[in-house]
């Protein structure tokens, strides 16, 4: 078994990218809820930009949430669905 020193700062930055991970992978799941299980009668866009509003509403979209959305083309600077 390996043992790694740290630094506080290190590992504040390790969680930090954790959790936007967890939280870009939520809305890519609710997204992909929302394609497969989404009636034809509803906009798919405006049901996504939803998910995004109320993620930004809740203050979850950290600016590394914002850039994984932005890297992987999901929104564009101004939070809107692409």
């Amino acid at each position: 078994m390996r043992k790694f020193i740290l630094k506080k700062s290190q590992l504040k930055e390790y969680i930090e990218i954790k959790k936007a991970d967890k939280i870009f992978y939520d809305i890519v799941e609710q997204i992909h809820n929302n394609k497969k299980f989404l009636n034809e009668n509803i906009s798919q866009k405006k049901a996504n930009q939803s998910i995004i509003d109320s993620f930004r509403k809740k203050n979850l979209i950290t600016p590394k949430v914002h850039n994984l959305l932005v890297k992987h083309k999901l929104v564009n600077e101004n939070y809107q669905i692409i």
